[in-house]
């Protein structure tokens, strides 16, 4: 986890940074509200969704130049030196092209959300990863063993940044298709007054502040995991660092994305509709909806993410140290436990625009990032070794603050929601899943003392861990009655078709 590591990802990640403020400021704060505001009316709202697309069109492309020219101070923000931060600039200029790309994505995919279709934007990201997996195993099968910063050269550089911002302008394209089918035709339009833009951009105002004050918690993270990596290397200590918590963020993002994101995203039209109609039975239903669906699978995978975030680790890095496994692991699994928390933020944050209340989201945004800047203060306080830790504990404890904030706050403004229900279901699967999670863990121990710890070990304990955590949950919610995993069951097709054939 050198210099190298860290200039790379955090040049690829700052693409991802600035587009953040993009897709939640403006794409996802406006679009799919006025969209399906303009679809409500009667003559469907073309020249209004012109206008808009248009728009965000423009926007991105500007944002995405900007950035590009200002690659070098944006890699010095990052507390990267020498020649890391001469290979972190060059990499940035390859990489930050991808937010005109993401930008792209999102936008023809908040349209196809807005006509309820969903499957492109699904699958989609699938074609990013495949040129960018297919980039990283060319560069490694070229250039493996090439880490020092000073010894990159430019088609070294090429390669890799170039597959990865490659990858994102695939995704872009791969929506085109759908985009067609939906019979929308875009025309360009220029010009907003006189078409009620007044309110999204206050909206707009107002999430974009909150996401700058958000951007402005993950860059002091950043800083942060850089300097303590950096300080400790030079007394000869090798510790986690920054390359670790994005790891560790980007296979915890991996169940979030698959499942509660999904969930939103199919929700947050329906909810835009219902508060434009001031349908408040209709929207208090998706938002108990989009608790419920999510804890019913999200509360057990946190349970089993913890117990087996060591052999899982090491199955998806096997060239890390035993070091590195050992860190990541603790890593992922700090995150882990808020993953429930986490998807309650985001569905703060989707409530918050489908009503166009961009102050509440504000304000629940100050307190995560309060949070987060607390844990960064612990991190530079402990020993270095215990630095990226202290910061993954923080973005669980904020999220799960935030979480009960939001559930407070929404019953009293939809005029209650079964908290009891819904207290009582968490209660259910956390009783199911804690000694299934326990059980997995021990398992999962006492195989690692029996084998060596090997790839073929810690996929052996993975795959039995699972299977253990699996078998006794089922078992403990058959027992607790857990009458709405019954309910999920007989939506999966699988499943319905087995009960359809026990019957």
């Amino acid at each position: 986890m050198g210099g190298t590591s860290d200039a790379f990802q955090t040049a690829n990640t700052l693409p991802n940074t600035i587009f953040i403020l993009l897709s939640g400021g403006v794409l996802s704060a406006v679009l799919i509200p006025e969209i399906t505001r303009a679809m409500a009316r009667a003559d469907g709202g073309k020249e209004i969704i012109d206008r808009l697309l248009t728009a965000a069109f423009g926007l991105v492309t500007v944002v995405a130049l900007i950035a590009t020219i200002g690659a070098a101070p944006l890699i010095t923000l990052f507390q990267l030196r020498g020649a890391s931060r001469d290979l972190g600039i060059f990499f940035a200029f390859i990489c930050l092209p991808q937010i005109f790309f993401y930008g792209v994505s999102a936008i023809l995919g908040q349209v196809l959300n807005a006509y309820d279709r969903f499957a492109a934007v699904m699958w989609t990201p699938v074609l990013a990863n495949l040129v960018q997996i297919a980039g990283m195993g060319l560069f490694l099968a070229q250039y493996l063993g090439a880490e020092p910063p000073e010894r990159w050269t430019p088609p070294m550089v090429w390669l890799l940044a170039g597959t990865a911002t490659l990858g994102v302008a695939v995704q872009a394209l791969g929506l085109l298709p759908a985009f067609t089918g939906t019979g929308f035709r875009f025309t360009p339009r220029w010009g907003w007054r006189g078409y009620g833009f007044r309110r999204p951009f206050k909206v707009a105002m107002w999430t974009i502040t909150a996401l700058l004050v958000g951007q402005a918690g993950g860059v002091v993270v950043t800083m942060v995991a850089n300097a303590v990596a950096a300080s400790a290397r030079a007394g000869g200590l090798e510790v986690a660092g920054y390359m670790v918590y994005t790891l560790a963020f980007q296979i915890f993002m991996v169940p979030h994305g698959i499942i509660t994101t999904s969930i939103l995203t199919a929700l947050y039209p329906r909810m835009s509709r219902a508060a434009n109609a001031a349908d408040t039975e209709a929207l208090r239903a998706d938002v108990t909806q989009a608790i419920t669906v999510p804890a019913l699978i999200m509360v057990p995978i946190s349970l089993a993410a913890v117990a087996l975030a060591a052999p899982g680790v090491k199955v998806l890095t096997p060239s890390l140290s035993p070091a590195g496994v050992a860190n990541l692991a603790l890593a992922f699994a700090l995150m882990a436990i808020g993953l429930f928390p986490y998807g309650l933020a985001a569905l703060q944050q989707r409530y918050s625009l489908a009503r166009g209340d961009g102050r509440m989201n504000f304000r629940f945004q100050v307190v995560i990032t309060a949070v987060q800047l607390a844990s960064c203060a612990l991190a530079l306080a402990v020993p270095p070794q215990w630095a990226i830790a202290a910061i993954c504990l923080g973005q669980t404890v904020g999220n799960s603050v935030a979480a009960l904030a939001f559930l407070w706050i929404s019953q009293r403004q939809l005029g209650g929601l079964p908290l009891r229900h819904i207290g009582r279901l968490l209660l259910q699967l956390l009783l199911a899943s804690v000694p299934a999670g326990l059980f997995a863990w021990f398992l999962v121990a006492w195989l690692a003392w029996l084998h060596d710890f090997s790839w073929s070990s810690s996929l052996l304990a993975l795959g039995a861990g699972g299977a253990a955590f699996v078998a006794i949950f089922l078992v403990l919610a058959a027992l607790l009655r857990i009458k709405e995993l019954d309910a999920l069951w007989a939506r999966l097709p699988l499943f319905s078709r087995w009960a359809r054939s026990e019957g």
